[in-house]
Parts: structure tokens; sequence; C-alpha cells
């Protein structure tokens, strides 16, 4: 009995010590700010100012349906629901599949309604689409399946025998992805507000990453700091290309491989919020950068520049394409485009169209660009949106070292690398200097 008593006693004390630290542990925890949510709102804009960018763009899918003769449009693809609901809708469940778990049916006669399973419309309307004016049309999750899909049942009860477009292989409507993505081309007033808030959050967030990282890190720690970087500002990161010191100068698209950092890395994103991809890249080198790669920046610096400069309202892109050819031959690296795609349109995918030999599309006015030539070690990619007095860069990045190219007399900074110092790690003082096409 003693015996017994003795080990309830012993027992106690552990449960309760353990206990204890549990409950310590919770406070610290509650207590502690463990510094890696930036607690962004998820709206940037106040809501009457999207339903005002949604008006704009019910008139632009109306316009699009009386032009192509269609009695309404299906959307499904997860890009163009955020682009018609001004990002206030989500139904990409799975982060990796462009097609969403819902889709949304607007009218020639002006309807809009919402399809979708029961799974997940009390969401979807509650938290949105009920806002906003959507009618739920609702079919069993098991009912759309490759023996039995109800969801041409819905449509027809909907439209009758009228003519549907639809961005995705859908029963019972006509695909047109092509030809309705261009419509989304031209960004609204209220698109480039919310553009340039993650224009500059995103960039902060590889910044900073730059500024963080140190030798000894290996690729996958650096991918990994980029992404809770991007993910604590409520920011989606698509793209992480990272690469160190000899795999830069290997690879053009270097995901990360393992290898160890030791003087000289690169940090390559697009980074998505409400459906809207930035793409930017940054390197940071440790110690001070040789010659070559100096001259290698340089040169590709004003090739960019000259991208953006032929980046007008109006311009072709495929003048742009053989323009290129030229850029890259006069900084004496004929042939290097060939070694990577060159970039093209974004907006709401990673690329809307790239450039390539006899494209048909032409430069839109308030278009979102994203150009990212290449020599070997060397790369310069920011984000700019077309406007017919001139471009705008909306990957700035603070405090950052800037190679100012001169085109005809116009200046355009482009993005240096970051020098800090081999043994403390501090940032070096770098000042923005200039260069033209001649030097």
């Amino acid at each position: 009995m003693t015996k017994n008593i003795l080990r309830l006693l012993i027992l106690s004390t552990i449960f309760v010590g353990l206990f204890s630290s549990c409950a310590d542990k919770k406070e610290t925890l509650e207590s502690e700010d463990l510094g890696y949510w930036e607690n962004q709102n998820h709206n940037y804009q106040p809501i009457d100012v999207l339903k005002r960018e949604i008006d704009k763009k019910i008139i632009k899918v109306q316009q699009y349906l009386t032009e192509n003769a269609l009695d309404g449009i299906l959307l499904t693809q997860v890009r163009n629901v955020n682009w018609i609901t001004a990002g206030l809708t989500n139904t990409q469940i799975v982060l990796n599949k462009d097609v969403g778990a819902a889709s949304l049916l607007i009218m020639r006669n002006n309807e809009k309604y919402l399809i979708c399973s029961g799974s997940e419309v009390g969401r979807l309307m509650k938290e949105s689409l009920g806002d906003l004016g959507y009618t739920p049309k609702v079919y069993n999750w098991y009912e759309a399946n490759p023996i039995k899909d109800v969801r041409d049942e819905v449509i027809k009860n909907i439209a009758g025998n009228g003519k549907i477009g639809s961005d995705v292989d859908y029963p019972g409507t006509i695909l047109v992805s092509d030809s309705f993505k261009k419509i989304r081309y031209s960004l609204t007033d209220e698109e480039i507000d919310r553009y340039r808030w993650l224009g500059t959050q995103t960039t902060e967030a590889v910044s900073e990453v730059c500024s963080l990282v140190k030798p000894g890190m290996d690729e996958y720690e650096i991918e990994a700091l980029t992404a809770l970087k991007l993910r604590a500002k409520g920011i989606i990161p698509t793209v992480l290309l990272t690469a160190v010191d000899d795999r830069i100068y290997d690879y053009r698209h270097a995901l990360p491989g393992g290898k160890v950092l030791k003087n000289y890395a690169m940090i390559n994103v697009v980074a998505e919020k409400w459906g809207m991809p930035i793409a930017v890249t940054r390197f940071v080198h440790f110690g001070e950068i040789s010659q070559e790669l100096k001259s290698k920046l340089e040169k590709t610096a004003i090739i960019n520049a000259k991208y953006q400069a032929a980046t007008l309202p109006g311009a072709k892109a495929s003048d742009i394409f053989d323009s290129c050819k030229k850029w890259y031959a006069e900084a004496g690296f004929e042939g290097e485009w060939q070694k990577h795609h060159q970039g093209g349109a974004i907006g709401y995918d990673d690329r809307e169209w790239v450039i390539y030999p006899g494209i048909n599309e032409d430069i839109q006015n308030n278009q979102a660009f994203a150009w990212n030539p290449t020599i070997t070690g060397a790369k310069i990619e920011e984000t700019i949106i077309a406007k017919e007095n001139g471009f705008e860069v909306i990957t700035k990045s603070k405090a950052w070292p800037m190679i100012i190219v001169e085109l005809n007399g116009i200046e355009y900074p482009q993005p240096g690398i970051l020098i800090r110092d081999i043994k403390s790690g501090e940032i070096v003082e770098q000042s923005d200097y200039k260069i033209s096409e001649k030097e």
C-alpha cells in the first residue's frame, strides 16, 4: 500500500510539472511576437472601389458577348474568377490548379449565377458573391463525374438553347478561353492601384531576403525564407527560383538544388495576390563582384532599358522580338537571347504571353509586362505597366543600388547587385551610377 501511494505521489508530481511546463509554454507563445505574420488586410481597397471596378469589367464582358454572338460566358479558371470579382472571390482549392471549384455564369441579360457543388456554395455566397448579385445553382458533388455529369443540365436550365462560351472544357459550352483572356489585359485604374501595392510588397520581401541570407545557407533554406517572407504578407509564391554561385551561371531556370551559398545568390519570384502575379529578380553578392560580372549586368541592364523603352501602347510584340536580337548583338552577346525566353505580358497569368517569332499581339494601354533579359550569370527582371505617357515600374526597391541607363537622353533605372561584406555580412554602401550604350 505504501509503495502504491508513493507511486501515485511521484506520478502526480510529474503530471503537475508537465502541466505547468505546457502552461508556461502556451503563455509564452501567446505573449511572444513570433515575427512571421505582418497582419496585412486582405482587401487593400474599400468595397465601393472594388464594386466600381467590377462594374467596368461587366461592361467589358457584355461587349465581348455581343461581339462574339454569345448569350453568356462561364468562368471557371481561377484567374478569370479573380479578375471579374476584383479579387474578392477565391475558388482555388488546389493551389497548383487553375481550374477552380466553382464557376460564374454571366448572361447577356445581366443575370449572374454561381454554379457549384453544395460544399462550396455557402462560403462563396456568404463571403462575396451574394453581395455581388449572384444567384446560386447547386448540384451534388457526386453528380459531376465521367459516368454522369449534371452540369450540362444546369447550364440548359439557365440558358435554354443559348450559346454559352467558357474558359475551360465544360459540358454544354463552347471553349473561348484564348479570345476571352484578352479583355483582361488592359488594367483598370483600381487594378493598377492594387498592383502597385502588390509590386512594392513583393519586392520588399525579396529585398529583405537578400539582406538576410548568409554564406552557409543552402538553396532550400533560402527558398523557404523567401516563401515565408511572401506568405507573411499574404502573398502566394507561384515561382521560386533560388540559385547560388556556379548554378546561377549554369542554369537559366535554377530551381533550388541544395548547393551551399558562398558568395553569390539569386532570388527570382513570381508571387500573387487577388490573382495578380508580380515578377521580380534580385541578386546579392558577398564581397566585390568581378569586372566580368559587372560588365554582364550592365549590358543586361541596357537591354532591359531598351525593352522598357519599346513597351509603348500600339507597338507590335513581333517588332520587339525582332529588335531584341539586335540589342543582344549590340551588347556583344549575339544569340544570347536564344538561351532563355525574354518574357512578355503579365497581369493575371505568370505570363499572359511571351514574345516569339511572328507573335500576333499589340501592346495595350495600361497593360502589365515583365521582361527578363539574361546574359550568363546576370539577369534583370521587373514588372512594369505600359502607359501612353511612358511606362511605370511597380517593383521598385527601396535603398537598392541602381544602374541608371541613359538612352537617347532618357534615364532608365535598373536594379544592380546588392553587395554585402564577406566577413560581417553588413550591406556595403553603394552609390547609383549612370551608364550609356556607348560605355
